[in-house]
């Protein structure tokens, strides 16, 4: 599913499905060349708010991985104007809501978990390299986007204090729905809820506490992945050889061919 299908749209409401990884641009795929069909890209996801309509009512459906702390800042920037023109905005934790979308998350007007859902929330990473200088400023920067995008978007939803927040973010904190119940304003679905997974395996490595079930997903994922990934290229070995031998009966004819063309000459002469 691309996660910016919008489905069922009425005259009053909409549905954007935001499963995947929150980037700038969507990847491309080195073997194929396609554009990635999960990424949730910050141009295509405001190209779909734009076009929503006269609605009053947006429904978020999350299923991510988190990303970009900047790119989830903009999309919460073109969900609260949306809101000040007085649409209400529910979101739905399909499956997993970590890192940067866990405070995406938090810019809907109602919060709701399956009995399956999981909230994962940490403190904001980034690459550095330098000196001492270039090392504090990155630590920082981090401490800012820790304190002025994340903060302001847990306490709004928080039943809990600052001090604690700052604590589950420190521990990266894999939250079930019952504790996000206990800690924030949210609503709790009875029903559990099984989706696609939509986690690169490569995000994850980064994290501590990734739950047992959360990692044998990611592993069953894998193995999925790579089986598909052999037969794709079984597929493209046997059209290759295919097309090769097909390359190599018309050479052999042009030669024949060719050959013909020279005795007949030779006898002419």
């Amino acid at each position: 599913m691309k996660f910016y299908d919008i489905k069922n749209i009425t005259e009053t409401s909409a549905d954007i499905y935001i499963y995947g990884q929150i980037c700038l641009e969507k990847s491309v795929d080195w073997w194929t060349e396609k554009e990635s069909e999960t990424d949730v890209a910050l141009m295509d996801f405001k190209e779909q708010l734009d076009n929503l309509g006269n609605i009053s009512t947006l429904n978020l459906y999350i299923n991510s991985p988190g990303g970009s702390v900047f790119v989830t800042s903009a999309m919460i920037s073109m969900l609260e104007r949306l809101k000040a023109k007085n649409i209400t905005i529910n979101a739905y934790v399909d499956g997993i809501a970590a890192s940067a979308a866990s405070f995406l998350l938090m810019v809907a007007d109602n919060i709701y978990l399956y009995k399956n859902s999981v909230v994962m929330i940490h403190k904001p990473m980034c690459s550095a390299y330098g000196n001492a200088i270039e090392l504090q400023d990155a630590i920082n920067m981090l401490d800012k986007i820790e304190n002025s995008t994340m903060m302001p978007m847990y306490l709004a939803k928080a039943k809990i204090t600052e001090e604690e927040i700052k604590d589950l973010i420190a521990k990266e904190s894999w939250l079930s729905s019952d504790e996000m119940n206990e800690y924030f304003n949210v609503n709790l679905l009875q029903n559990t809820n099984q989706v696609a997974a939509c986690i690169d395996e490569n995000l994850f490595t980064r994290y501590k506490n990734v739950p047992e079930n959360l990692a044998n997903l990611i592993n069953s994922t894998k193995k999925e992945e790579k089986t598909e990934n052999i037969e794709s290229n079984d597929t493209h070995f046997i059209e290759n050889e295919e097309k090769r031998k097909r390359e190599e009966l018309i050479k052999n004819k042009l030669k024949l061919i060719n050959s013909s063309l020279f005795i007949r000459k030779n006898k002419e002469n």
